[in-house]
């Protein structure tokens, strides 16, 4: 019984340790199921996000799922070209399930798909062996021949790795020459003899190709075949080998040079490309474009140079179309793949229905920009219009062409507005082919009276072209209606159009006529002249009104104006108040022999030294004297101590320290000295650090941070909006305030290689956005937008180091969940910033409801401010403006002046006037 008992007990814990493994691998294929299911979801929500693509069939394929994983593939190889990596995995997925022939055609579609994709070495390998899987049938040997001669074909010219190809193909004559061979001690045939020379000529031609390919290592090459050939080399073949091996040495550095790049290596690339180029070898180049374009599939600079080269150059139209075809998958946002795709379907005399469905398939994608549609638009259009036979009057083209016409223009006027066709060029090519080809003038003449009437009636550019239409194909009377109304709407160039009218009448109309031209012509630019003059009037008083505003007389540059102190009351009667000037009396001088002594004589200048016994008014009430006249109290003396904020400025743009200088702001008031010299110091030596503090001792958070070296204070630049205390740091050069202008750091123009990220949670960090957008290309910098007081706004910007990784991304990216949000992806483009408040009008005063009238004068203060100063002097404080002519000006009422020739007051005039109050 024990023994039984001990014996069921080991099999009751193999049931639970099964049971439980069972449990887990349960677990994790739900798990499994639900990622398949959230992929699904997310890839039929934006087909064009790559790497839920890459993820589903990475998830389907440890699930075992064939059917799904295969479908998962064929529906991502469809819209995107996939890399060498994804298909080797997916035909070592295929090639040991094949039972049939019909599998084995299927995986050999595969094949020329995967090979068709980029230029890859490796696949041309696994597919020549795969073929020489079919070497027992019928044809088989002819069939692998012709896989090995597309494989040389393709990448033959691989300086690096070409060679292996070549090998492969000998190898595989060698083969068949062995099968050849009669067996030991008998003697072949006639037949195997001729088979084998055969073999063996064609073994020897092989050498002879390769060798005339300038290649790495192609010296082991050159011996092999000598060994082969166990005799003298011929010298056509050894001419050749000669020339390639001048070839290599010319090519050598340039290869050199892709060898110690970094990948993508585009610039040393496209150098290669340049010379390749100017040696004229159509299968060099080729083969060098396919390597570069491997490397650098998202750069559409390099696929419109490989296209324009095939187009222009090798004119091949079914290389072209292959090339266009993989190229548009690769970059589908570059609208000028598009419009050389239509041009290249028409140079292969394809049917309309397939440039059509280009067509179609390109207005799919979603370009960023109104331009790329129109450009679009204007290729497809331009088709039609070759399409046309005109002198068999094709009356059905010429309606679809005009129905295209029109279609674009409601779409790009529907979809972009104004925007979308700024220049109406579209109106204006179908104006042209309705009055030259149709003989329509009257079509032609409603389209650009569309052109007119969407503001382009000022521009006499405009006019211009409507009327060299009109005089070249209408005629005299509408040429005459349309200058007349030129002439009376153009405000930019009258005179041409003047001259054109005049000119038209000279050359076509009678004399009435040409005088009635040149009456409306006159008159037109006597008014053109009157409305210049009125403005350059008006543009040189508001100069010279910005310009008093800007000097603001009166203002005595000798005295810094002091801080108010006490009361609310108290400051603004001092706000308020003009100090009367102190006028030293002094000896007159000698008057001239017989001048009549007059009450109120010339003053001299005040003297800035005091003389003892001088008459001063008595000050007004609410007075309160200049602080060096009072002595301050000892509660007072110690801010005097202290640098001031002014002071501090002073000293740090003393002694050409501002290029060793920082400037510190929107720091947090609880930072102390310490702790910024602790931040910084890693940027270099710091002689001084400068907190600007309040008479409190409390810092106002800003200050100066002064370096040892200029370079330094560069490094302490870098630092800019660095996060200290949960705020973010401004960190700006030093400058005088004379000279300090406001500069937006970041650029307001458009950004091809910078994204704009919108609806981001708050919680997002910088590493996280690196990790999402890291992977899509090489990262230059993230910059998290937040308040001044560090508080995430939910936006962000993110810098590729080129504009193709940026497009690369848009499409990725654009629309991607991030925790319960949906975040919106763009290429930045700011709108333009507002003008700087120095540029503006002075005159653009606008009140606000309920605010009285708060019109500021010369002296910049409110007329409805309360002002303590006698009205006797108040009326002659400040210059006046020029009186009217006739008006003579009181002399008792003018304050006193620099201008010499202008009558001065004494201080007697001031009391006598003081008193008469």
């Amino acid at each position: 019984m024990e023994s039984e008992g001990s014996k069921e007990e080991p099999e009751r814990m193999e049931t639970a340790e099964d049971q439980s493994e069972s449990d887990e691998s349960s677990d994790e294929d739900d798990e499994l199921q639900q990622q398949i299911t959230e992929l699904r979801s997310e890839v039929d929500k934006n087909p064009y996000y790559y790497d839920g693509h890459v993820k589903l069939i990475k998830v389907l394929k440890q699930c075992g799922e064939l059917k799904q994983l295969r479908e998962a593939r064929k529906v991502m190889s469809e819209l995107f070209p996939l890399t060498e990596e994804i298909w080797t995995d997916w035909l070592q997925d295929e090639i040991p399930l094949i039972s049939s022939d019909e599998e084995r055609v299927m995986v050999t579609k595969l094949f020329d798909k995967a090979v068709q994709d980029y230029l890859s070495i490796p696949l041309w390998l696994e597919y020549v062996q795969f073929s020489i899987g079919e070497m027992a049938k019928e044809g088989g040997i002819d069939h692998i021949r012709s896989t090995f001669e597309r494989a040389i074909t393709a990448g033959g010219l691989h300086m690096t790795k070409g060679a292996s190809l070549w090998e492969a193909y000998r190898e595989f004559e060698n083969a068949i020459l062995s099968g050849l061979q009669p067996s030991i001690g008998s003697i072949p045939s006639p037949e195997q003899q001729s088979q084998i020379e055969e073999q063996i000529n064609r073994i020897s031609t092989l050498f002879k190709r390769q060798l005339a390919v300038p290649l790495m290592d192609m010296e082991d090459t050159y011996e092999e075949y000598q060994q082969w050939v166990s005799d003298d080399i011929d010298v056509q073949t050894q001419k050749a080998y000669e020339k390639a091996v001048a070839k290599l040495k010319v090519l050598k550095p340039y290869e050199e040079a892709l060898l110690a790049a970094d990948i993508p290596r585009l610039a040393e690339y496209q150098s290669y490309i340049d010379f390749e180029v100017t040696q004229s070898d159509p299968s060099r180049i080729q083969c060098l474009f396919e390597r570069a374009i491997q490397e650098n599939c998202l750069v559409p600079d390099l696929w419109v140079q490989y296209t324009k080269y095939l187009d222009m150059d090798l004119k091949i139209p079914s290389l072209a179309l292959e090339v266009y075809e993989r190229g548009v998958r690769n970059c589908p946002w570059c609208v000028e793949l598009w419009t050389g795709y239509l041009r290249a379907l028409e140079r292969a005399e394809r049917p309309q229905e397939t440039i059509k469905g280009c067509l179609n398939k390109a207005l799919s994608v979603g370009f960023t920009q109104a331009s790329d549609y129109l450009q679009l638009y204007t290729a497809y259009c331009d088709y039609l219009r070759r399409k046309i036979k005109w002198e068999e009057g094709n009356i059905q083209n010429v309606e679809e062409f005009r129905n295209e016409c029109e279609k674009a223009i409601d779409y790009l006027y529907t979809a972009f507005g104004n925007d979308g066709d700024p220049l109406c060029t579209l109106q204006q090519y179908w104006a042209r082919i309705e009055a030259k080809q149709c003989k329509n003038m009257a079509k032609a003449r409603e389209l650009w009276n569309q052109v007119m009437t969407a503001g382009f009636g000022n521009q006499a550019q405009m006019w211009m072209e409507y009327f060299n239409l009109e005089r070249a194909h209408g005629d005299n009377k509408h040429c005459r209606k349309l200058l007349q109304q030129a002439v009376n709407s153009v405000n930019d160039w009258p005179e041409t159009m003047c001259e054109t009218y005049i000119n038209f009448e000279r050359e076509e109309g009678t004399l009435s006529q040409y005088d009635i031209a040149v009456t409306k012509c006159t008159a037109q630019l006597n008014r053109v002249k009157e409305r210049r003059a009125k403005a350059a009037e008006k543009k040189a008083f508001e100069d010279t009104k910005k310009d008093r505003m800007e000097k603001k007389p009166g203002k005595r540059p000798e005295h810094k104006p002091q801080k108010p102190r006490g009361g609310p009351k108290q400051q603004e009667q001092q706000q308020n108040f003009q100090p009367i000037p102190t006028v030293l009396d002094k000896k007159e001088p000698k008057r001239p022999i017989g001048q009549k002594t007059t009450e109120k004589a010339t003053p001299s200048l005040p003297s800035k030294e005091p003389t003892p016994n001088v008459f001063k008014t008595p000050p007004p009430p609410g007075y309160k004297p200049r602080q060096t006249e009072v002595e301050e109290p000892p509660s007072k003396r110690m801010k005097t101590l202290e640098k001031t904020e002014s002071q501090i400025s002073q000293d740090v743009t003393e002694h050409g320290a501002n290029e060793r200088t920082v400037f510190l702001s929107n720091l947090a008031y609880s930072v102390e000295e310490d702790k910024i010299k602790g931040i910084f110091s890693e940027c270099g030596e710091i002689v001084d650090v400068r907190l600007i503090k309040n008479f409190k001792g409390l810092s106002k958070g800003y200050g100066y941070i002064e370096f040892k070296t200029s370079r330094s204070a560069e490094n302490a630049l870098k630092k800019d909006r660095l996060s200290v205390e949960g705020r973010p740091v401004f960190v700006s050069p030093c400058m005088d305030k004379d000279h300090k202008t406001k500069q937006f750091k970041f650029s307001s123009s458009m950004e091809k290689n910078k994204l704009f990220v919108k609806g981001l949670p708050f919680s997002v960090t910088e590493e996280a956005l690196r990790t999402i957008f890291g992977q899509h290309g090489k990262l230059k910098e993230i910059r998290l937008v937040t308040y001044r007081s560090g508080a995430p706004k939910g936006l962000a910007y993110v810098e590729y180091e080129n504009e193709a990784d940026a497009g690369h991304a848009v499409l990725k990216t654009d629309g991607l969940h991030i925790e319960d949000h949906t975040i919106s992806v763009a290429i930045s483009n700011p709108p333009q910033r507002k003008v700087p408040v120095k540029e503006r009008e002075t005159s653009s005063f606008i009140a606000s409801l309920g605010g009285g009238k708060k019109e500021t004068t010369e002296r910049g203060k409110a007329r409805t401010q309360l002002s303590m100063v006698p009205r006797a002097l108040q009326s002659c404080g400040a210059p006046s403006k020029p009186a009217a002519a006739g008006n003579k000006a009181d002399t008792s009422a003018r304050a006193p002046s620099d201008n010499p020739g202008e009558q001065k007051l004494s201080n007697s005039d001031f009391r006598k006037m003081l008193l008469k109050n």
